[in-house]
């Protein structure tokens, strides 16, 4: 049977293809489809396209189209050509299985959502004046460390626990460093030592950095100083605050063989053509699609750090993300970002107003308690028949004369309070009607309670 390489206990819990595994960081890190698995000759690209597929938002129902495109072909080829026929079968069936894959649920999207704005809260309110906020939008596809996956040039940055796109903290620091650098060697001598200072602070220098790297021209602003230093904004990683899909792009390698060869004739690259023979072959590789929203956090990683570094680090990060963009393919137009600080603004707004309610329900809280706690002591303080006398005082009239007419059954502190709330203004008016009553069980009922009263030294009106 066809199947994913895995041991027989564990296709028993996931599935023969991996297919009852809702993390797509897993299903891509661990369990993808390879072009050997199966059947020997299946094309790179369908295992390689398929794997993908089901990692994107809507795969599942493209795979299962194909599946059935290639059943209908494989019947349609049954008689004509049965080799054929039986490896579309097999293909068919091979798209189906990975069809079945569900990913996690929308509530875990909104859960990632959701605690990414949380986030930002906390940041905020943890580090007044020594970080950076921003949210910014893509108006391209996002292509993020592709060449981290089993899948060669086909990888992306997947959040383990919650199998989302996100952006490493090292990238966004990557393109921030280069649109300083750009901005520090395009500026004029007047400027040059206070923008270097700036970009020593916020990103630190190694000697690397001026042994032959981007800084060599620079070495002379040291002054005698270490060339290593460590930098004082820290850049963390950066999550969706919506929904942020995840779709399969492609790209072409228009003349595989001129630009490779062709090693079963040993012509050597370069060597072959007319190149108009060739036919293209598309490059399956996963993508975040556009209008995702990426909350951007940076922070002062030193108390004694200087805040007035916050202003460079947010301008260079705007830089990054509107004028040079994030991630690989930006020249074609991908990892471009817009910034919209009114969502910003609006998950704030929202944030204050949680803290409130959360505040406002605390107070209601500690209200509540008190008011338990007085209550509580009030209680402890009083005797046992002031207590009776409180519980007796609040039952209706057929309560209260049933317990009348029970009154030697109950404990003596209970009667006692029974005849205060009777000797008081609760009760008064039922005692009066009681005493004026011709009827026999009221009657009794009054001869009782008198009797009681003798007993109790409870004086009755």
């Amino acid at each position: 049977m066809v199947r994913i390489p895995i041991s027989g206990d564990l296709m028993d819990a996931i599935g023969p293809f991996a297919e009852r595994v809702e993390n797509r960081s897993l299903l891509l890190d661990k369990f993808p489809f390879h072009k050997l698995w199966g059947l020997g000759d299946l094309k790179a690209n369908d295992a390689h396209r398929w794997t993908l597929l089901r990692i994107s938002d809507g795969g599942s129902a493209l795979l299962s189209r194909e599946a059935e495109a290639k059943r209908s072909e494989s019947q349609r080829l049954v008689e004509r050509n049965p080799e054929k026929s039986q490896r579309l079968g097999a293909e068919a069936a091979i798209a189906n299985s990975l069809s079945a894959t569900r990913l996690g649920s929308t509530e875990l999207t909104a859960l990632r959502s959701a605690h990414t704005r949380r986030l930002i809260g906390l940041f905020r309110s943890a580090f007044p004046g020594r970080s950076v906020a921003a949210i910014a939008e893509l108006e391209g596809r996002l292509a993020i460390n592709l060449a981290d996956s089993l899948i060669q040039n086909a990888g992306i940055s997947l959040d383990r626990l919650f199998g989302m796109p996100f952006i490493p903290g090292s990238a966004v620091k990557g393109v921030c460093r280069h649109a300083a650098l750009e901005e520090l060697k395009s500026d004029d001598d007047s400027n040059r030592k206070g923008l270097f200072e700036d970009f020593r602070e916020v990103f630190g220098t190694s000697d690397n950095d001026f042994g032959g790297g981007d800084l060599q021209s620079y070495r002379d602003l040291l002054g005698g100083r270490s060339e290593n230093f460590r930098g004082r904004i820290s850049f963390l990683p950066t999550y969706p605050v919506n929904e942020a899909k995840v779709v399969v792009d492609l790209t072409n390698v228009h003349c595989p063989l001129y630009y490779g060869g062709d090693r079963k004739r040993g012509i050597p690259a370069g060597q072959l053509g007319p190149l108009e023979e060739e036919n293209p072959k598309p490059n399956p590789f996963p993508a975040v699609e556009r209008g995702a929203q990426f909350a951007f956090l940076l922070v002062l990683n030193r108390t004694d750090a200087d805040v007035r570094l916050i202003e460079p680090a947010k301008r260079w990060l705007e830089s990054a993300l509107t004028v040079r963009g994030i991630g690989a393919k930006t020249a074609a137009g991908y990892g471009w970002f817009s910034l919209r600080p009114a969502v910003l603004e609006g998950i704030e707004a929202a944030e204050k107003t949680a803290k409130a309610a959360a505040q406002a329900k605390a107070n209601q809280g500690a209200d509540a308690k008190a008011k338990a706690e007085a209550e509580a002591a009030r209680i402890a303080s009083m005797s046992p028949a002031e207590v009776a006398r409180e519980k007796f005082a609040k039952l209706n009239e057929d309560e209260f004369a049933k317990k009348a007419s029970d009154l030697t059954t109950l404990p003596a502190e209970e009667q006692k309070g029974l005849l205060l709330t009777l000797s008081g203004a609760e009760k008064k008016d039922t005692w009066k009607r009681w005493k004026k009553s011709d009827k026999p069980a009221n009657k009794a009922r009054v001869e009782a309670l008198l009797t009681a009263a003798k007993n109790h030294g409870v004086n009755l009106p």
